[in-house]
């Protein structure tokens, strides 16, 4: 997100802020919820690495719940809900994720 603000005010929009440090939504109101974060799947202060295929995409609020916690049991206390829509659950979308792990 810090890169897509970035590259926009480079492109001639500076007004538009989707990334703050603190998260806040005080000047960038997609951060309220919308927040990704990096974040280990086997926690670092555990003995995760920071290795790619230890690292997942997570919304702020996710993350911050989640702590330490093991990425299987969070998901086992914590189950995703289903998306309800038009068209059923979206398929073969990652929600940029893999975008995000790159540019991070």
């Amino acid at each position: 997100m810090k890169y897509l603000q970035q590259d926009l005010a480079n492109a001639g929009y500076p007004g538009l802020a989707y990334w703050r440090p603190a998260f806040d939504r005080c000047g960038a109101p997609l951060l309220d919820e919308l927040a990704a974060a990096i974040d280990h799947v086997k926690p670092f202060s555990l003995g995760g690495t920071n290795d790619v295929d230890n690292l997942a995409t997570a919304c702020n609020k996710c993350n911050t719940k989640k702590n330490n916690t093991d990425a299987e049991k969070w998901g086992r206390d914590n189950p995703v809900k289903p998306i309800r829509s038009k068209f059923g659950e979206p398929k073969g979308w990652d929600g940029l994720s893999s975008l995000f792990l790159l540019l991070g």
